[in-house]
C-alpha cells in the first residue's frame, strides 16, 4: 500500500472495512450513516498516516485505535453543539399529529361505549315482539322509506306508520326500563 499498489489497497479495504463499520457500529450506538462516516474519517487518517505505522501492533488493532479517536471526536464535538429546535420542525410536528391522532369517536373509551351502546339497542330489540323488531331494523338499521317497508312486509303505507309508532313506543318503554335497571344496579355495586 506505501508503495501506491491499488491491488493491496483492495485487499485492505475489503478485509478491514467490514470489521471497522462492526466495531464503530458496537461503540457507539450511532445510525449506520454516522457509523460510515466515521470509518471513512479513519480510513482516510489512516492512509494520511501510513508510513507512522511502526507494525508493533496489528494493522486492524492500528485501525481500531484511529476509529476509537473519531469516536471520541465525534462525541466531543455532538456535546459542544447546542440543542436546538426549529419553529418550522414544531409546526410540521404539531401537523401530522393531528393527521395521526385517533378522532375522538375512534379512541377506545368510546369504541367501548359505541359496542356497549350496540349490545343494549340489540337487546332491546331482541326483547320486542318479532314484528316491532322487524320494523324498526328496516326503517332505522336498513334506512327503507315506509312504502318500502310497505310493500316487503306486504302493508299499506298507513298500517306501517302505525306499527311503527307502536314499535317504536315499545322500544322507548323497554329502553327505560332496561337503563333504569342497569342504573339502579350501578347503585348497588
Amino acid at each position: 500500500m506505501r508503495a501506491g499498489e491499488q491491488r493491496a489497497f483492495d485487499e485492505f479495504f475489503q478485509s478491514n472495512v467490514p470489521r471497522l463499520l462492526a466495531f464503530a457500529t458496537r461503540y457507539s450506538g450511532l445510525d449506520s450513516a454516522s457509523v460510515e462516516d466515521i470509518v471513512q474519517n479513519t480510513l482516510v487518517k489512516a492512509m494520511r498516516s501510513l508510513s507512522s505505522y511502526r507494525g508493533e501492533a496489528s494493522l486492524y488493532t492500528w485501525l481500531t485505535q484511529i476509529c476509537l479517536y473519531e469516536l471520541v471526536d465525534n462525541t466531543r464535538k455532538a456535546a459542544r453543539r447546542p440543542a436546538h429546535v426549529s419553529l418550522h420542525d414544531i409546526e410540521d410536528w404539531w401537523r401530522l399529529w393531528g393527521q395521526l391522532r385517533v378522532p375522538e369517536s375512534k379512541e377506545p373509551a368510546a369504541e367501548v361505549e359505541t359496542q356497549l351502546q350496540r349490545a343494549a339497542v340489540l337487546n332491546t330489540l331482541q326483547s320486542l315482539p318479532r314484528r316491532y323488531a322487524q320494523v324498526l331494523e328496516a326503517k332505522y338499521g336498513d334506512g327503507l322509506s315506509v312504502e318500502e317497508i310497505a310493500a316487503m312486509m306486504g302493508l299499506t303505507n298507513i298500517a306501517v306508520q302505525s306499527l311503527l309508532a307502536r314499535a317504536r313506543e315499545a322500544f322507548r318503554l323497554q329502553w327505560s326500563s332496561a337503563m333504569g335497571a342497569e342504573a339502579g344496579a350501578q347503585l348497588h355495586d
